[in-house]
């Protein structure tokens, strides 16, 4: 018997709202609709009627809420008398694209900290998300922020981060309030190797624009060099580009906007620490008051 299922079932009774529930428990609205269906078919019953207004007990529902709540509520009594609720101790392993290791988690860290002193954080960065896969299967991270989706995992969306057109200041665009796709016909592209990504490789089909070629690996940093150098212009998030500062450069918006999801990522199917419950619950309210363009609800 998973706990965990029987928790997310009572807070939606109570709720009357899936998501609400899922957000409450720090699961995404996926794992939680999975977990709730995984819930019925172990019981061989329909549990709850879901419709656009938002969810409600079903009469074999309403048979086993008071259990249920009941049983979740000792659970709650021995996590306290174990001391979760009070974590004293323990340790969290977060994995984190590089732009959010410089922007978001020094303050983060700071504040988690603050309130939570005693609980170790260990940081890993990583240039993408292939990286991290292989760390949550070697369980080098219990949690990870990142730009790339992989729907094998737990995630939340946190925030749209739009992609940029950087040029060199003298460059003819410069003058351009925004850069369409027909604009960068024939330009030269200098593409980060972490940044070849769907999105800026559908962009250069589009725009028959041509990649200067480099062997083996180049950074963002890099890749922002050359182009207040004069060797090409590059497409890059804003999140990165924040990064690094914005001297030697032209930052141009997208017409259309495109942008990429970052996302906070913990493995599916595996019970979590209560460190990584705290520290899901905190990083997704400090995304909330301090980032830009948050889509999480």
């Amino acid at each position: 018997m998973d706990v965990n299922k029987y928790m997310l079932f009572v807070k939606a009774a109570e709720t009357g709202n899936l998501s609400k529930a899922a957000a409450q428990l720090s699961y995404s609205q996926t794992a939680a609709s999975h977990m709730i269906s995984s819930m019925e078919e172990e019981l061989g019953i329909k549990l709850l009627y879901r419709g656009r207004n938002g969810v409600s007990l079903t009469e074999e529902g309403e048979r086993i809420y008071s259990a249920a709540k009941e049983l979740t509520e000792k659970e709650e009594i021995i996590r306290q008398l174990a001391g979760e609720e009070n974590i004293q101790h323990g340790k969290i392993r977060i994995g984190v694209i590089t732009s959010v290791a410089v922007r978001w988690m020094p303050q983060i860290i700071i504040e988690f900290r603050k309130k939570y002193p005693q609980v170790d954080v260990f940081l890993n960065d990583a240039i993408n998300y292939e990286i991290m896969k292989d760390w949550f299967s070697k369980d080098v991270i219990d949690c990870a922020i990142s730009a790339e989706s992989n729907k094998k995992e737990n995630e939340t969306p946190l925030v749209k981060d739009p992609y940029y057109v950087i040029l060199p200041k003298d460059h003819p665009l410069s003058d351009c309030e925004t850069i369409t796709l027909t604009h960068l016909k024939g330009e030269t592209f200098i593409i980060p190797s972490e940044g070849t990504s769907y999105s800026v490789g559908k962009m250069l089909r589009q725009a028959k624009g041509n990649l200067m070629e480099h062997s083996g690996f180049l950074s963002d940093q890099a890749a922002i060099s050359m182009v207040c150098g004069g060797c090409g212009i590059s497409i890059l998030p804003k999140l990165v580009l924040d990064s690094y500062g914005s001297g030697g450069y032209v930052r141009k918006a997208l017409d259309p906007e495109v942008y990429r999801i970052i996302y906070f990522i913990v493995p599916s199917g595996k019970t979590l620490r209560p460190t990584v419950r705290i520290f899901s619950s905190f990083a997704r309210e400090w995304v909330k008051e301090n980032a830009e363009n948050v889509i999480i609800n």
